[in-house]
């Protein structure tokens, strides 16, 4: 089987997987694992468009997980209807992708990074700074009567979704003025891409799912906090699991999302008191490989 082949039935075996998994009731923590990974995969996979196929990095995509977490919330809190805290979740997340896309476009390499980290923090103080809205550093309690057998199923279809749209941009003309971008601006430039609204595209088409599992993250938890919201270590899992694997495409971000919650579950559960330098451990030696991985490659 060629890897190409063993890649694609890889990813066909995690998402059948996956999707039997968030049907099964157990009612303890197997349950709450599988939201974990299905969150963590939207997230992932969103953040591939824009970071496996322009080679953006960013260390805030849970910037729009924590807006839409934080809007969704404030919609329940003030009487707002299901249907319309969700509604404007997406339409706030995606409003902050657009509108975020304009400066950080014209960046390129370290400096993106580090904007998007600083837009995170931002946006971590300011929920903690407006206390009435948000409840501050106590976090924004907003309960929601609905059965806990809904979230697992409705987590999948958010991953799934993610995945659809996933497919269909890199694989349209968006996805080949990516890769024609990633390869060199310049030259993209050259030919006639407006390379800062390829950039704008990317980053507007990331920001739905993360607004949506942030919203999806609250209704199930009830609770929000600013640093569980805007969390650097929810953005580092979402980067990792897009390029943890020696491969491109679906797969990637799909089947690293899966090892890297399973990773943080296992030290989370088996060794108290560590979790945090450990987990943190992990995170940098999955970087520094696949860092030494890229350079080879350049």
């Amino acid at each position: 089987m060629s890897t190409k082949s063993a890649t694609r039935a890889g990813l066909w075996l995690t998402l059948a997987g996956l999707a039997a998994a968030s049907l099964v009731r157990t009612g303890g923590y197997f349950d709450f694992f599988i939201f974990s990974v299905l969150i963590n995969g939207a997230m992932a996979v969103s953040y591939d468009i824009p970071g496996g196929s322009l080679g953006l990095i960013s260390l805030g995509h849970a910037t729009f997980f924590g807006l839409g977490g934080y809007t969704f919330g404030i919609a329940l809190t003030r009487g707002c209807p299901l249907s319309i805290a969700i509604a404007l979740a997406l339409v706030v997340g995606a409003a902050a992708g657009y509108l975020l896309a304009f400066p950080l476009a014209r960046l390129k390499d370290g400096y993106y990074a580090l904007a998007t980290l600083g837009i995170l923090f931002i946006m971590k103080l300011g929920a903690d700074s407006l206390g009435s809205l948000t409840g501050g550093s106590a976090g924004l309690y907003a309960p929601l009567k609905a059965s806990r057998e809904l979230f697992n199923p409705l987590a999948f279809s958010l991953f799934a979704a993610a995945c659809l749209m996933h497919y269909l941009v890199l694989r349209s003309r968006f996805g080949i003025l990516f890769k024609q971008t990633e390869a060199s601006e310049d030259v993209a430039r050259s030919v006639g891409i407006d390379t800062e609204k390829i950039k704008i595209a990317g980053l507007f088409f990331a920001s739905g799912p993360p607004a949506l599992a942030g919203a999806l993250y609250i209704a199930r938890t009830s609770y929000l906090s600013p640093d569980s919201g805007f969390s650097l270590s929810l953005s580092i899992t979402a980067l990792l699991a897009s390029r943890l694997l020696p491969f491109e495409g679906l797969a990637a971000p799909v089947i690293g999302a899966l090892l890297l919650t399973l990773a943080e579950e296992l030290i989370w559960t088996g060794l108290a008191g560590f979790q945090h330098a450990l987990f943190g451990a992990l995170l940098l030696f999955f970087a520094i490989v696949k860092g030494r991985s890229l350079l080879r490659d350049a």
